[in-house]
């Protein structure tokens, strides 16, 4: 979050007669110290606590809350108006209050707006420095919106309307590069993919060609990261395969998965991008992992939960593929299981999405680490095993964990088959298939792959 100049805030001097700090600096102050505070690893000395029986960030957060109460904030707004609410809301999302937490982050984009910083021609009229921290501030907010609107499943208001900051007349360029290759990879999340993503528009948008598109999009942006720091290597790069997980998934509410040839339309696509991401994250240090706070917890959650969903879907299927999917949901649990120094409020629910595939049961404390397992201990437990008809229509509704399934899925029940190409069978069609589906004999699902090869799923009717 390069918005705050150092020089600054962090000159002892500034804070030598704190008499002297305007109601609107401390409010800010106070922000800043309550999102900092809740996003620290618990294994890192915290500072002492200042109240005996509350959280110093609740401290902090109330502080600034009543301070803004006694004066009129909303005008004229400033930047330290946008970064105080901006901060609010970090507070409030990471102990996940996602009403408040909205709230305080639209509230931001509102004080952006009313000093024109979302208009290109009025950072024309600024000292050349001034601009450049504003246009951060403006690039942060665009990805904060963009990410924070698809899990929640909100509109966006801000656009790629300004220019990017500078890279290399900044004080840090290595912090700058990061920072634009993040704001790049969230300015391919366009405004179709948000709407896509809420369910207003996701028929008339969502087709093969938009979604092949929408993968190769992801895949080019941010796509030199050799001159990033590690903990902004690690966001770019963990934020695009999650990205990619809920563009597959909107390929999964249209049955576009079913097609052959494009990498993001195969069934097991999802393995692929947690195998990136257990390769990204098994060598990365820890500091760096943890320091991106309860962000980071949800996109890994995410990830694994639509491995597990992949998994259930193919219970029974022993291809290489899918054996190694449960080793990647394997090791992504054990990371969540101790990030930030703690168990990850995630995980509980994960396992239990998980009881029966993986072998141990959500009262374990304590995960085993992952092992070479032979095929057959991958099979559903008999009893388990899904007919035909009830794998499609578990695909049908897959559903990532933390509450970001697709919206407006059809059940199992009212699943609409689909060609290879993606067009719905009509009722002719399905009429005819329907007796074959009921009679009492194996039938036999074949999901098509990139590499022309098939995976057969059996089960008896």
């Amino acid at each position: 979050m390069p918005i705050i100049d150092r020089n600054i805030y962090l000159d002892p001097a500034f804070y030598t007669d704190s008499s002297a700090l305007s109601p609107v600096m401390y409010c800010f102050l106070c922000a800043l110290c309550a999102a900092t505070i809740v996003q620290l690893d618990t294994s890192i000395p915290h500072p002492p606590p200042l109240h005996p029986s509350k959280p110093t960030d609740d401290v902090f957060a109330e502080s600034c809350l009543r301070e803004r109460s006694s004066y009129d904030y909303i005008e004229p707004a400033s930047t330290l108006s946008i970064m105080t609410s901006f901060f609010l809301f970090a507070y409030y999302g990471n102990h996940e209050k996602h009403g408040k937490a909205w709230h305080y982050l639209q509230e931001s984009i509102t004080f952006l707006e009313n000093v024109d910083m979302d208009d290109e021609q009025s950072y024309a009229k600024l000292d050349p420095v001034e601009a450049q921290w504003r246009r951060r501030l403006y690039w942060l907010l665009f990805i904060t919106e963009r990410a924070y609107a698809v899990q929640r499943r909100k509109s966006t208001r801000l656009h790629a309307s300004v220019h990017m900051p500078a890279v290399f007349e900044s004080e840090e360029p290595q912090l700058l590069n990061g920072f634009v290759n993040l704001a790049n990879l969230f300015s391919a999340v366009d405004d179709s993919f948000v709407s896509a993503w809420r369910g207003s528009r996701r028929q008339s948008l969502c087709n093969e060609a938009w979604l092949a598109n929408t993968q190769r999009q992801l895949d080019a942006a941010a796509s030199a990261l050799d001159n990033v720091s590690e903990t902004q290597h690690l966001d770019i790069s963990i934020t695009r395969e999650w990205l990619h997980v809920l563009a597959w998934q909107m390929g999964v509410s249209n049955g576009l998965i079913w097609g052959q040839g494009e990498g993001g339309m195969r069934l097991d696509y999802p393995i692929e991008l947690a195998k990136k991401v257990v390769e990204i994250t098994s060598g990365a240090n820890a500091l760096a992992l943890d320091s991106h706070g309860i962000g980071m917890e949800q996109k890994l959650s995410d990830i694994a939960g639509c491995v597990a969903d992949v998994l259930k879907c193919t219970a029974g299927d022993t291809s290489a593929t899918f054996l190694e999917g449960k080793h990647y949901l394997n090791i992504l649990l054990q990371t969540l299981s101790s990030i930030r120094g703690k168990e990850s409020r995630y995980l509980k629910p994960l396992m239990s999405k998980m009881e029966g595939l993986m072998g141990y049961e959500l009262p374990n404390q304590t995960l085993p680490l992952p092992t070479e397992t032979s095929a057959g201990d991958y099979l559903m437990p008999p009893g388990l095993r899904s007919s035909v008809g009830d794998s499609m229509g578990m695909l049908r509704t897959l559903s990532m964990s933390g509450n970001l399934g697709m919206p407006g899925l059809t059940s199992p029940q009212s699943w609409e088959q689909r060609r290879a190409s993606g067009r719905v069978y009509d009722e002719c069609e399905t009429k005819a298939m329907g007796q074959w589906l009921m009679d009492g004999v194996v039938t036999q699902a074949v999901f098509s792959f990139g590499d022309g090869q098939a995976s057969q799923a059996t089960a008896h009717a």
